[in-house]
């Protein structure tokens, strides 16, 4: 008697799997009307007094912020500026020194030139000193004032402060081009030595010339001296060793060379510049004092 054979339970059939592509619908926005629209002209200023009202506050604040920031910024750059010009003084004392030997300098060589026009045939051993040519270029700090100006900060700064601060750095930048200016003429002025350090073997043409480059350099210097004597008497609660009465004394006026002997031309000089200030109201020049 043969087996029937079972009869399987059919399983039930799931539906195929939905594609990875097809996503489900993305739900949209739900944008409701305003709850009250404005009926009446009073309604409708009062919105746009809101939205007024609302723009002030916003500016009013960021002005607020921004003030704070400049407000900062202004006491940040003031203690900088006030840390440079402390560096500024440090500076200051070597300046000053570098001034006082670099015109000793000239003067040295100049009184060795001078000799050798006068001893023609003396030999470099002989001479009454050498020739020396250094000069130290004038060191200043600004980058703070710099940055100041490029940013704007300055214009936070009240009027007399801020020119105060331009007046000084004004003052340095002139002194570090007439500094330059001078380094210039000296280095001009012992060109020579390129091809011959021994000032002796120079022709009595070259000489001169030398003597004259050398003078014009010692000018430059004085001028830049004068610089000094300026700012001394511009600042003088700062320390200083080279003042106008200092650079006076180097250059001193005949009349106090020979007090006796100058007189009378010390006179008439002095009424000339009597008279560059004469008139009722001493805004005239006399036209004697051009004669």
């Amino acid at each position: 008697m043969s087996e029937t054979p079972s009869i399987s339970q059919e399983q039930p059939i799931s539906a195929p799997d939905a594609p990875s592509s097809i996503k489900e619908p993305t739900p949209m926005l739900d944008v409701h009307p305003a709850h009250h629209a404005a009926s009446t002209w009073r309604d409708f200023f009062i919105h746009i007094a809101t939205i007024v009202l609302g723009l002030l506050i916003a500016i009013g604040l960021e002005q607020t912020v921004e003030r704070i920031h400049q407000h900062y910024e202004l006491r940040e750059t003031r203690e900088a500026l006030k840390q440079e010009r402390k560096a500024n003084e440090k500076a200051w004392a070597d300046d000053e020194h570098d001034w006082r030997r670099t015109f000793v300098e000239l003067k040295n060589n100049l009184t060795v030139l001078e000799y050798i026009r006068r001893h023609p045939g003396t030999s470099q051993t002989a001479l009454p000193g050498e020739l020396r040519w250094i000069q130290s270029p004038f060191r200043w700090n600004h980058a703070v004032w710099d940055a100041a100006q490029q940013k704007g900060v300055v214009q936070l700064m009240p009027l007399e402060e801020a020119n105060s601060n331009q007046e000084y750095y004004s003052q340095l930048a002139g002194m570090n081009e007439q500094s330059l200016q001078a380094w210039n003429a000296i280095n001009e002025a012992h060109s020579f030595d390129l091809l011959d350090n021994d000032p002796t073997h120079l022709s009595p043409q070259q000489l001169d010339q030398v003597i004259q480059l050398t003078l014009a350099a010692l000018n430059k210097h004085i001028v830049f001296g004068y610089s000094f004597g300026r700012f001394a008497n511009d600042y003088p609660n700062l320390p200083h060793t080279i003042t106008w009465d200092l650079i006076e004394t180097l250059r001193p006026m005949p009349s106090e060379l020979d007090p006796q002997g100058m007189a009378a031309a010390h006179q008439k000089t002095a009424e000339r510049l009597k008279a560059a200030n004469s008139g009722p109201n001493g805004n005239t020049i006399d036209p004697q004092a051009l004669k």
